[in-house]
């Protein structure tokens, strides 16, 4: 169950990025759909639901 490529592992690796981002975004005011969109992005690459 410690396999790197586990959905708990990848979902956990989303939400790293997007937490990083999500930073990033409201420092620099990156736009609301801009910010939605990119996140969407980062969970879809990891291929991962968002919402669990």
């Amino acid at each position: 169950m410690n396999q790197p490529d586990s959905y708990d592992s990848k979902l956990s690796q989303a939400r790293g990025l997007a937490s990083q981002l999500g930073m990033f975004a409201e420092e620099n005011d990156i736009p609301k759909d801009l910010w939605d969109s990119l996140e969407a992005t980062i969970y879809d690459f990891y291929e991962v639901s968002h919402d669990r």
